[in-house]
């Protein structure tokens, strides 16, 4: 077990297993400037939370947060259609990742 914890959309701090999420697609963050974002989808609170990473600095250090993020924003964010959304959390074993930064 990983523990991890994240920002709910309700602003709560709810931890999480990282070992038990699926991988959905990597790209850039939509609220955080320059800053790199993986997209993963929690089943145990059928959540999709944005992982996301600053640049580094100078020293090699960066900063890190992880926020539950809602359907609008994957969609406008990462082009993953509210559909699409509904697929992976009925069947997120079948869901194939999506590296955005390969496009970008």
């Amino acid at each position: 077990m990983m523990p991890c914890d994240y920002i709910s959309l309700s602003g709560a701090r709810i931890q999480f297993d990282l070992d038990a999420v699926f991988d959905v697609c990597s790209g850039y963050s939509g609220t955080q400037k320059d800053w790199t974002a993986t997209l993963i989808y929690v089943p145990a609170q059928k959540a999709f939370v944005e992982l996301r990473s600053s640049p580094q600095d100078f020293r090699g250090n960066s900063q890190e947060e992880s926020a539950e993020v809602d359907a609008q924003y994957i969609e406008r964010t990462f082009s993953i259609t509210v559909d699409q959304q509904l697929t992976i959390q009925k069947h997120p074993n079948d869901w194939l990742f999506i590296d955005g930064r390969e496009r970008a």
